[in-house]
Formats: structure tokens, C-alpha cells, sequence
């Protein structure tokens, strides 16, 4: 993980000493989902209400094409429904995006790219006993991987003031859950934010 992001930082600074970038932030709404081997999963599992809050940083390319990253952090995990109450298992994760975009003069725009995703802590909050709470381990042979790699698929409308809505869907394609059972973080998010014009 260290490796890929002092080399993505290599390839933004350099973009950025001979390329047109915008910088801006964004904050939002995470419907989370996960997809699970676990039938209690599978059968009960709803999406989990979160936030994401981070920053954007749009490098021009040729054209109309464009490259977009930045740092997300957001809330991740499921929401599982049974008699009567539910059980959250919630991450707090962040996300670094490598998005190719394709803006349109009218404003709107789409991409597509990997996730950097890093799970920075995670618990279980079970509403009807709290003595079932927990936090989360990380690494091999605990409860979950922190490292977790994705596929982003994103749309939106960004207008001449700078200010964007977006929607963007993360499909987990790490297995983040060591054991038998397999755990695939997924994603949709909506987003407000607001990008700063170029000094160039």
C-alpha cells in the first residue's frame, strides 16, 4: 500500500507541475452494502446509512478526458436485520480514487477506475445488547484485512461556478474477511462538493 501511494503522489506532483489541476472537496450520504458466502448476510443484510467527507483533485488531460483522485474518508460495512433488531458492522475507511473522467461541455460528466481502499477501524454495534459490541482487529488471522481494493463507477453534473453533485458506486473486489467466509465491501454515495478554478 505504501509503495502504490508514493508512487500515485509521484505521478499527481508531476501532473501538476506541467498540467491544469483543480482542487476541491466534497461530503455526502454512503448507502453500504457488503457481499458475503455468510447466509445470515445474504439473507438479512441492509444497506448501512453513513457519511463521506474528502477532497478532490482533478488533473486535465487531452481532450475532454481527465484524471481524478483525492481522499475520501466514509463509512462502510451492513446493516443486518433479525428479530426485531439489527446488527451493524461498521467500518470507518479511506479511499483514494484513480478515476479516468469524461467531462461534456454541458457540464455533466462519467469515469471510471480502481479504489484504494484502507480500512482505518472498524466495530460491531449490536442495538439489542450492547455487551455483543466490538472492535474490530486487522491483519492476518483477525477479524478483517485493511487493505481493500475496488472498482468505481461514477456520474455527475458540475456547474461553471465550480460547484458538482455526483454519484458514485464502489464494487469491493478484495476479500477483506480471512477464514471461510467471504466479506466484499460495497458502495453508493452522493455527494455535494465544490471544485476551485486553476491558478493556471
Amino acid at each position: 500500500m505504501r509503495k502504490i501511494l508514493t508512487i500515485l503522489m509521484a505521478v499527481l506532483l508531476t501532473n501538476a507541475a506541467i498540467a491544469q489541476v483543480n482542487i476541491g472537496f466534497r461530503a455526502g450520504y454512503n448507502a453500504a452494502t457488503v457481499k458475503s458466502s455468510d447466509a445470515e448476510i445474504t439473507e438479512d443484510g441492509k444497506a448501512l446509512s453513513g457519511f463521506n467527507i474528502g477532497t478532490v483533485v482533478n488533473v486535465k488531460m487531452k481532450g475532454n478526458l481527465s484524471f481524478q483522485t483525492g481522499l475520501t474518508i466514509g463509512t462502510k460495512g451492513v446493516s443486518v436485520a433479525h428479530e426485531g433488531h439489527a446488527d451493524n458492522y461498521k467500518f470507518t475507511a479511506a479511499d483514494i480514487p484513480m478515476n479516468l473522467v469524461l467531462n461534456t461541455k454541458s457540464g455533466l460528466f462519467v469515469g471510471t477506475g480502481l479504489n484504494l481502499g484502507y480500512n482505518l477501524s472498524g466495530k460491531l454495534d449490536a442495538e439489542d445488547d450492547p455487551t455483543e459490541n466490538y472492535s474490530f482487529t486487522f491483519g492476518s488471522g483477525k477479524n478483517f484485512t485493511r487493505a481493500d481494493l475496488g472498482l468505481n463507477i461514477l456520474a455527475g453534473y458540475k456547474t461553471k461556478s465550480g460547484m458538482f453533485i455526483s454519484g458514485n458506486s464502489l464494487m469491493g473486489l478484495t476479500d477483506i474477511k480471512p477464514g471461510a467466509e467471504t466479506w466484499r465491501n460495497n458502495l453508493f454515495s452522493i455527494s455535494l462538493g465544490y471544485m476551485f478554478k486553476s491558478s493556471k
